[in-house]
């Protein structure tokens, strides 16, 4: 089991910070690996949505999150279905700094359906971590001055 978590700190006040990370079709755009998403209807209750995410590795991979939301200090989400991972779950926590700056906690707990042995697992999701921070800035900037 791989489980990751990262704090940086997002320009933007935590309410655009929130809205931005909870824009999942724009995603493909912004964040690496990311080949395509679709928003569905939440299966479960309380959840907001699910949203399916399509990746490209070797091949087409895919998954389904089950999303909820606690406006504006958090999101989170867990598994519902993949061809890729037995187990997803993570959240986004969000604190106002202030001044246009919020502090984000990120949380990733992933296990594979294949075989990979687990410091190659640890490796990927770290490496992935920077990129994933910049491409969520990016999408809180767009969304910031494009509303």
């Amino acid at each position: 089991m791989s489980a990751v978590t990262i704090e940086n700190i997002f320009d933007g006040n935590i309410e655009q910070v929130f809205e931005a990370c909870r824009q999942y079709l724009d995603y493909p755009k912004f964040l690496p690996g990311v080949a395509g998403i679709e928003v569905l209807k939440a299966k479960e209750p309380k959840s907001v949505c699910q949203v399916r995410y399509e990746v490209r590795l070797i091949k087409v991979f895919h998954y389904t999150l089950n999303m909820f939301e606690e406006k504006p200090s958090k999101i989170w989400w867990h598994l519902d279905e993949s061809n890729l991972m037995k187990k997803s779950s993570g959240s986004w926590e969000f604190s106002d700094l202030g001044k246009g700056k919020t502090k984000a906690v990120y949380s990733l707990d992933v296990a594979f359906s294949m075989f990979a042995p687990q410091k190659i697992v640890d490796q990927v999701a770290k490496a992935n971590l920077p990129g994933l921070m910049k491409g969520m800035q990016a999408l809180i900037d767009h969304h910031r001055h494009h509303g």
